[in-house]
């Protein structure tokens, strides 16, 4: 079986519709799907109208699928679960797309800024281990990570002060089952792409400066494309 499919991926929205909308126009008759690594809103407002246009996409026929940032209240995955059923919300959780996996953390690493949404590394393990019970009742070998929180140590971790400030569990995890691809957001300034082993690291930028990735899978070859309005 060769999967072949290719994704918007955006994060970091913080309630910007405006660039929202433009990137989906530009880029919806291409796609498969959308994945969103978090920050729909700005401490927790803002999110109606994002889930709104998210909505629309899957009235095209398009997947959706999201994990909430440290920027939205926690309480938005009750929300989308309850009033967007048909948008894929993942937080320790996986959902299946064709013969992918994809296996999804909300949320972010305690912080000085004291953002609505902040685990622990202890809150990650857990969250982890829910997901690897649930995946190995999988059988393919196609996992995809949509993660808000990088992994530590990368190039898509690292703040402008030059401090990694990614997920130690996160980084484990993929060392340790190795996913074909790993979507992150979070650090604003740390778009960009690496490797951990053979997985992909990607950080497609912040979409409130208009800044999103076209991700193309093709069996377990993977391509990004760094894009921008």
């Amino acid at each position: 079986m060769v999967v072949t499919i290719r994704f918007l991926v955006v994060s970091d929205i913080h309630g910007n519709v405006r660039s929202l909308k433009a990137i989906i126009e530009r880029e919806l008759n291409n796609i498969d799907a959308l994945l969103v690594a978090g920050d729909l809103s700005s401490y927790g407002g803002e999110y109606v109208d994002v889930l709104k246009i998210l909505n629309t996409i899957v009235l095209k026929n398009k997947k959706v699928i999201v994990v909430i940032g440290n920027m939205d209240s926690p309480n938005l995955i009750n929300i989308i679960n309850n009033s967007y059923p048909s948008i894929t919300c993942l937080h320790g959780t996986i959902t299946k797309l064709g013969d992918l996996t994809i296996a999804g953390l909300s949320g972010g690493l305690y912080s000085p800024f004291n953002t609505p949404f902040e685990l622990s590394e202890n809150d990650f393990e857990r969250l982890i281990a829910s997901i690897v019970e649930e995946i190995s009742n999988v059988r393919n070998k196609y996992l995809v990570l949509l993660s808000h929180t990088p992994p530590y140590g990368t190039r898509v971790d690292l703040t402008f002060t030059g401090l990694h400030v990614g997920s130690k569990s996160i980084r484990k995890f993929i060392e340790k089952f190795k996913p074909l691809t790993v979507i992150s957001g979070h650090i604003h300034e740390a778009r960009g792409v690496d490797k951990l082993g053979d997985t992909l690291i990607v950080n497609p930028g912040p979409l409130f400066r208009g800044y999103y990735a076209i991700l193309n899978i093709e069996d377990k070859k993977v391509k990004v494309n760094l894009k921008k309005l």
